[in-house]
Formats: structure tokens, C-alpha cells, sequence
């Protein structure tokens, strides 16, 4: 009776439970919605915290700009290819220059006809038509000449000497001297041990010099 006293009438009585109905479910609906959302944080959390960690080299390349990341060789690493290619190259042309003139002696020592000889005193005959003349220094008129120092005798030695295992620094020179003529001489000379022993013939060549024809290796001198 206190209760309906309170309205006059059936219809102001109605709206109230009316609107009492409307504010429980309201008041429910946003109960639901803070329980769910205190639901969504809770598993963001927990997502947070059991993801495992990037590992450091995988975490500095995520870090990294894109542009950083590449596969160009650092300034020092490029200098440093550079400069071993540049070593490279120039080794190459230093087995080419080599290359260029091994061939040469090669075909020297290919071509070389030992032969056998009838004196006693000479082991073998050493020919080879490959030889080439000492480039010569003269001009005019040649003449040969057996004076050391001179011009003419110098350039006999340098063409026997081209042809002889022996330099001509550690070699011992007995003897250079007319083969015939003036165009040919022969020349004795041995190691300084006197363990090598040879005599050579050479034969000059006008415009080109002194070209080595024959080389006997001796077994004993006369």
C-alpha cells in the first residue's frame, strides 16, 4: 500500500519498473563489457610475456635500416680486394713476361744436336742452328781484333759465353784466336775449378756480330 501510495496513478507506477528494468540490464550489459576487457588485457599480458626474445644478431638486423643491410663490401674490405686483385694482375703479367721468354730458351735447348766426336781430347759436339749473333756495337768497316778491352774482342766473349753453362765472371779464359780467317775464332776456356772444359767456334756476321757455331766439350786440354 506504501508502494503504490507513492504514485497516483497505475501508469506512473508502470514507467517506474519500466525504467528500473531498463537500468538493471543496462547496468549488467556494462558489467559484461568491463569483465571482457579485463579478459582481452589479461591474455595481452600474458601473450607479452611468454613470447620468446629475438635473439641479439636477429634483433641488430631488425634494427637495422634496410639500406644497411646488403651484401656490398665495406670501404676496407673493397680496398682490400682491390689491392689483391691488383697483386694478382701484376703476377699474372710477370708469368706472361716470364712465359714470353722461356719459350725462347726452351727451343735453345731442344734444338741442341750433340754429336760425337773423333778426338780423343773432346766428348762430345754440341750444334744448334737456334744460336743467334751477340748484337754487335760496331759500326763501319770490321775488323777483328784479339786486344782485351777492345770493343771487337769483348763482344767474342759475350758470344761464347751465351752458349756455355758457365759465366763468364767464374770462368777461366785460356785462349781466343784466329780460326782461319778473320771472320771465325775459337776460344778455349774452363770453369774455375777446371772441372768444365770447352772450346767454342764463332763466326762473324756482318751487320749482326760474333754467332756462335760449335761447342766441344773437352775431356782434356791440349
Amino acid at each position: 500500500m506504501e508502494r503504490k501510495r507513492r504514485f497516483q496513478t497505475r501508469q506512473q507506477y508502470a514507467e517506474h519498473k519500466a525504467k528500473e528494468t531498463k537500468f538493471e540490464k543496462a547496468n549488467k550489459s556494462l558489467n559484461y563489457l568491463i569483465a571482457v576487457v579485463a579478459i582481452l588485457i589479461v591474455a595481452t599480458l600474458i601473450f607479452i610475456i611468454s613470447r620468446d626474445p629475438l635473439p641479439d644478431d636477429e634483433a641488430q638486423k631488425e634494427d637495422q635500416p634496410a639500406d644497411v643491410a646488403t651484401n656490398e663490401p665495406s670501404q676496407e674490405e673493397g680496398g682490400q680486394a682491390a689491392e689483391d686483385e691488383q697483386t694478382e694482375n701484376d703476377d699474372t703479367e710477370e708469368n706472361e713476361d716470364a712465359s714470353l721468354d722461356e719459350p725462347a730458351q726452351s727451343s735453345t735447348e731442344t734444338d741442341d744436336t750433340v754429336s760425337p766426336s773423333t778426338d780423343p781430347s773432346v766428348q762430345e759436339v754440341i750444334t744448334n742452328p737456334s744460336w743467334q749473333a751477340y748484337p754487335t756495337a760496331q759500326t763501319g768497316e770490321h775488323v777483328s781484333t784479339y786486344e782485351k778491352g777492345h770493343i771487337d774482342y769483348e763482344e767474342k766473349l759475350k758470344a761464347i759465353f751465351s752458349v756455355l753453362e758457365i759465366e763468364q765472371d767464374n770462368s777461366i779464359v785460356l785462349s781466343v784466336k784466329n780460326n782461319g780467317n778473320t771472320k771465325s775464332s775459337i776460344a778455349v776456356v774452363t770453369s774455375m775449378d777446371k772441372e768444365q772444359k770447352y772450346r767454342v767456334s764463332i763466326e762473324w756476321i756482318d751487320g749482326e756480330g760474333w754467332k756462335p757455331v760449335q761447342v766441344e766439350v773437352l775431356t782434356a786440354i791440349d
